[in-house]
């Protein structure tokens, strides 16, 4: 399917979708995106949603989707700051040698 077939058919669905519908869909993608962000509380209503729908039985340890949150939104400053702090000059003139190759 093209670019173009997708677009034309997602046209179709929206003219025939009442509005409300689709604002409700486009807030739930929302809920569901961030909600891994929000207190726990919020992320229960996740948890249940994912056992029904998905099959998964436990949510992942906060450290790791911490971890992930931080790497996807601040990976290169995080990688600058590690590279600031634990490589000389020596390893840098490695890095850019295995660069040139």
């Amino acid at each position: 399917m093209s670019e173009l077939d997708f677009l034309t058919n997602a046209s179709v669905i929206l003219e025939e979708t009442a509005p409300r519908i689709v604002q409700n869909y486009f807030i739930w993608r929302l809920i569901m995106e961030r909600a891994g962000n929000m207190p726990r509380s919020i992320r229960s209503i996740q948890d249940q949603f994912n056992r029904i729908f998905q099959g998964t039985t436990a949510e992942q340890p906060r450290t790791v989707t911490c971890g992930a949150y931080v790497n996807a939104n601040m990976g290169i400053v995080v990688s600058k700051l590690y590279i600031k702090s634990y490589f000389d000059e020596s390893a840098r003139n490695q890095v850019m040698k295995m660069i040139s190759y």
